[in-house]
């Protein structure tokens, strides 16, 4: 998927040159009673800002009460791209960051109806793990 551009409420036309390419995830087992399981979740982003195009990696740990509305939102933005208008959605995740000054770091890349429903269907997955 390359990016693709969009139009705000303004008309400015904005570039994401971020795009998904894939997701794995393990459950973290150490000292993991049913209350405390965690899953580490691990995106390989296409990063089009480098020359040539890289991959950046983002990890974050969700447990069942992040996943939950990380989940409803995904499907509501899945809904939205089964509009025949819309064939990308931008996702802006917002993760805990000990390692920046504000405490969160902020992510975006573009995924594609398709792509969307695969991440919904491995994050149910997960849901039934946790």
């Amino acid at each position: 998927m390359a990016p693709v551009s969009f139009h705000h409420d303004n008309n400015v036309c904005k570039v994401v040159l971020t795009c998904f390419k894939s997701m794995t995830w393990v459950m973290e087992t150490a000292n993991s009673t049913p209350a405390s399981k965690v899953a580490v979740i691990n995106l390989k982003l296409e990063d089009y800002r480098k020359n040539p195009p890289g991959v950046e990696e983002i990890q974050f740990r969700l447990t069942r009460l992040t996943l939950e509305p990380m989940l409803r939102s995904m499907a509501y933005i899945s809904q939205q791209l089964s509009v025949p208008a819309n064939r990308v959605a931008v996702i802006n995740l917002k993760l805990q960051d000990t390692k920046t000054s504000s405490g969160e770091t902020e992510v975006k890349f573009q995924v594609s109806r398709e792509t969307l429903g695969s991440m919904l269907k491995s994050m149910a997955y997960i849901r039934e793990q946790l």
